[in-house]
């Protein structure tokens, strides 16, 4: 199985999920902590880019702030939930190997990037903080999380049991390789937080140790 081969089944796989994810999800924000710290390094009215928008909760969060959205994620379905929910917003219906393709160079102070780059190979992660520091201002900052680990696997997902799948991608990333990418992009690290993760609708039959990153483009 290639990269994209991995990429497509992470986009049936949550073609399948929509309706129920967006139902418990759509407008619920967790981890409320982490947006007030990245919305410390947005200036008023920032443009923000969304990177696996999903079911729409981060466009009500910001839009609501004032800050100019954007969303892109992979699955058709996922932006019809997002619809229903929330009314249409900017939404672009795409791989995120292609978001250079839709935006210039320079075109945002803010990417946002939770709870989607770990469903990236190795490679394609790192060619997307490339394409992130191309598409930032500079001084523009990006909020990521990856989750912590060595290799890529198939995992349990608690939602894709309901539609009959129990397999969904991920990569796992150790904090010395996600800092190594992100410095030789030119990134200074701002804040790091790590946490554990488990219970219902956390992937992984033992949950995992999510760790998320504010770096601001040089």
């Amino acid at each position: 199985m290639n990269s994209a081969d991995k990429r497509n089944s992470v986009k049936r796989d949550y073609d399948l999920i929509a309706e129920q994810y967006g139902d418990e999800f759509g407008k619920y924000i967790e981890d409320i902590d982490i947006y007030r710290e990245f919305e410390k390094y947005l200036p008023d009215g920032a443009s923000i880019l969304d990177l696996g928008c999903g079911t729409g909760r981060t466009y009500a969060y910001f839009s609501e702030k004032g800050y100019k959205y954007t969303g892109v994620d992979f699955s058709e379905k996922m932006k019809e939930k997002a619809f229903a929910l929330h009314g249409e917003f900017p939404y672009i219906v795409d791989d995120i190997m292609n978001i250079k393709e839709h935006f210039s160079e320079g075109s945002f102070n803010a990417v946002f990037a939770v709870y989607s780059l770990f469903h990236l190979p190795k490679e394609d992660f790192e060619q997307t903080i490339a394409n992130i520091r191309d598409l930032l201002r500079d001084g523009g900052v990006v909020l990521l999380s990856y989750q912590l680990g060595e290799g890529e696997a198939f995992v349990d997902e608690p939602y894709l049991k309901d539609a009959g799948r129990e397999i969904l991608y991920m990569n796992y990333m150790s904090k010395l390789h996600v800092d190594g990418v992100l410095e030789s992009n030119g990134f200074e690290k701002l804040y790091e937080s790590e946490k554990h993760e488990e219970g219902d609708g956390v992937i992984g039959e033992n949950g995992n140790d999510a760790v998320y990153v504010i770096a601001r483009k040089k």
